[in-house]
């Protein structure tokens, strides 16, 4: 019977103007438009992670525990950015 092997966690790569394979660097913006560019871009690679949870069911080749596991952990974490999001929306809607 052959044994699975368990992925190893992928490394963050960097290019070697230190930025990410999209784009977005470790280096902090410095206009208010690279920020914006920045946040659609997170967005964007955020929305492509939604959609992937939101599909898992029909994904064939991980198991149930697998999926539970990734959908709960995944769900934790959006309600946590949520909230922080929320946050600093409502504050501004009130300057």
């Amino acid at each position: 019977m052959a044994t699975k092997t368990k992925p190893t966690k992928r490394a963050i790569t960097l290019s070697s103007d230190g930025k990410f394979h999209d784009g977005i660097t470790l280096q902090a913006p410095l206009t208010m438009e690279e920020h914006m560019l920045r946040i659609e871009a997170l967005g964007q690679r955020i929305d492509g992670y939604i959609r992937f949870m939101c599909q898992l069911a029909t994904q064939s080749g991980i198991s149930l525990e697998a999926k539970e596991r990734a959908v709960h952990a995944f769900y934790k974490q959006m309600v946590l950015v949520e909230g922080q999001l929320g946050r600093i929306h409502n504050e501004l809607q009130l300057e």
